[in-house]
């Protein structure tokens, strides 16, 4: 057996092997002899029938399995003889195989990419924690006195202002089919022309009307269309908000007074704050590592990091009643391939830091890890044969990977300069906002959308500038000639035309992880349904929108 090792990019490569005659005769034979047994032919007894009739019948079958033996016999190490490791299965790309002569076969594979290390250890960097003062704590207190709000019947009474009422409607757009909504709950406001029709309705009690909507509503399926409703009323109710005291604290749990209520209160929103601002900061910190490390990802472990995506997303659309088999999982995968190759330079570039500062994670460390994970979900199993049944399924590596990336995190915040901002509301929700346009792909600096003149980011066309007009000749009073805009083309010559400017592409910011997009709604007459009553949440940090952690390589 001879090899031959070719490079194809830095992390594709592919070898040539040719395997000589002998051993591809001897294969040939062993083939067809686990063959002949099996197989049927007519006006022969099984195992009887002639070797050419077995290889003419059977010459693809018997081809694809000597192929398929030789491959697995030779690749891995004629690979390794060649200089490579290879990560992943090989791909055939070419095969020269015939009983009684050489083989040859050449097979594509990836390799672990060379992760030429930046500067890691000066890095200087921003913390941007929100800041929790006493208004912070207040609206948080706000959120649980509004949660706590219990709906009290409202006994013989009418629909009023500010009351929640439960109702059946059914809506008729014009030239559209009727939907039917059953108990839709909804918190009166009079202001809103269908809140406005039902005012004065007892339970029980029928109505219908139309509406009509404007010609510029914003939903282009009814603008300027007629909506006739039928509205059934089945239940009426009052808001009972409790007030916040004393009492209200005792019912939150085991607080003394309100005093020990918003202590623990500020002390969960601080924990919160810092445990979001140590997400961003680390997925800060990785951006500029890998802004400043450029390599090539293996294709192999990009596919493998899609499928873990398509697999997460198939439980989540499972768990929300949805049928995962009706999802564009190509249009999925495509979506989320820029997220896979940053999460597989992630993994590789952690690593290759992890290697170079010699972090490892004592056992002892990954046995608290799940003696932990048994404490909080209640295991009842004895610890080892926890432990035996998570290495059988792969869990412990993953689990050791995750405290070897934490560590790593550890260690280069040690090493790097890192500033503390603390954000007022208005700033941390700028933070936020910022965050959610660049996930979706929003534009958020002036000239993101290619447009010249800036105006309204998301209105902007985007794609190649319009082209500048040539400069040509200024005039003004020390002209020479004549200002009838006839020049001749001599004259218009003697300027040169003005180069057209490049765009300059706006600097990536870094980017959070993008999360898979709901899919959108059609527009229908659901979109005219009354607004549902909320009761007003002020959800804690932690609820709020955050920078993911970085994903580091499995």
């Amino acid at each position: 057996m001879s090899a031959t090792l070719h490079h194809q990019s830095p992390t594709r490569k592919a070898v040539e092997v040719t395997v000589p005659a002998a051993e591809v005769s001897a294969t040939f034979n062993e083939v067809v002899a686990k063959i002949a047994p099996k197989v049927r032919i007519p006006g022969f007894r099984p195992g009887k029938a002639p070797r050419p009739v077995l290889m003419q019948r059977y010459a693809r079958e018997i081809q694809s399995d000597v192929a398929q033996q030789l491959v697995e016999k030779h690749f891995w190490k004629a690979a390794q003889e060649a200089g490579a490791l290879p990560i992943s299965h090989p791909s055939l790309e070419k095969l020269d195989l015939k009983e009684g002569a050489d083989a040859v076969f050449r097979a594509q594979f990836d390799v672990a990419p060379e992760v030429a290390l930046p500067d890691y250890k000066a890095m200087a960097l921003t913390k941007k924690k929100r800041a929790i003062d006493e208004s912070t704590v207040a609206e948080h207190l706000e959120g649980l006195r509004q949660r706590a709000t219990k709906l009290l019947p409202v006994e013989d009474g009418a629909v009023a202002e500010g009351l929640v009422v439960t109702c059946d409607i059914r809506v008729k757009p014009q030239g559209l089919k009727a939907q039917t909504y059953q108990d839709q709950l909804l918190e009166i406001d009079g202001k809103r022309p269908f809140d406005a029709q039902i005012l004065g309705m007892k339970v029980d009690e029928k109505k219908a009307f139309n509406l009509t909507h404007p010609d510029d509503d914003a939903n282009k399926v009814l603008a300027g269309k007629s909506l006739a409703y039928e509205v059934q009323v089945k239940d009426i109710r009052r808001k009972d908000v409790p007030v916040l005291g004393d009492d209200f604290a005792k019912d939150m749990g085991a607080f003394e007074n309100l005093d020990a209520l918003k202590a623990a209160v500020k002390k969960d929103l601080e924990e919160a704050a810092e445990r979001d601002a140590l997400a961003r900061l680390h997925a800060n910190m990785l951006d500029t590592l890998l802004e400043a490390a450029p390599f090539e990802v293996p294709r192999s472990m990009v596919a493998l990091q899609l499928d873990d995506y398509c697999q997460e997303f198939a439980q989540h659309v499972a768990r929300q009643g949805m049928d995962p088999k009706k999802v564009n999982w190509q249009g999925y995968r495509q979506y989320r391939l820029n997220d896979a190759e940053r999460a597989v330079r992630s993994g590789y570039l952690l690593q290759a830091i992890g290697n170079a500062e010699n972090i490892e994670v004592p056992e002892a460390d990954i046995d608290t890890e799940i003696r932990n994970f048994m404490a909080e979900n209640q295991v009842q199993q004895p610890f080892e044969a926890f432990k035996a049944e998570l290495e059988r399924r792969g869990n412990t590596t993953e689990i050791k990977g995750r405290l070897r990336t934490d560590r790593i995190f550890t260690h280069l915040l040690a090493t790097a300069k890192v500033t503390e901002e603390q954000l007022d509301k208005a700033a941390f929700e700028a933070l936020v906002e910022l965050e959610r346009k660049r996930e979706a792909g929003l534009p958020v600096n002036r000239f993101d959308a290619g447009g010249l003149e800036g105006g309204d980011l998301e209105g902007q066309e985007g794609g190649e500038p319009a082209a500048v007009a040539p400069a040509g000749h200024v005039h003004g009073p020390d002209c020479d000639h004549d200002h009838d805009h006839g020049h001749e083309q001599g004259h218009e010559e003697e300027a040169a035309p003005a180069k057209k400017p490049a765009a300059k592409k706006a600097k990536a910011e870094p980017e959070a992880e993008e999360k898979p997009k709901k899919a959108a709604k059609k527009d229908e007459p659901a979109a005219e349904k009354p607004k549902k009553a909320a009761v007003k949440k002020d959800e804690p940090a932690e609820d709020k929108p955050k920078a993911k952690k970085p994903a580091a390589k499995k």
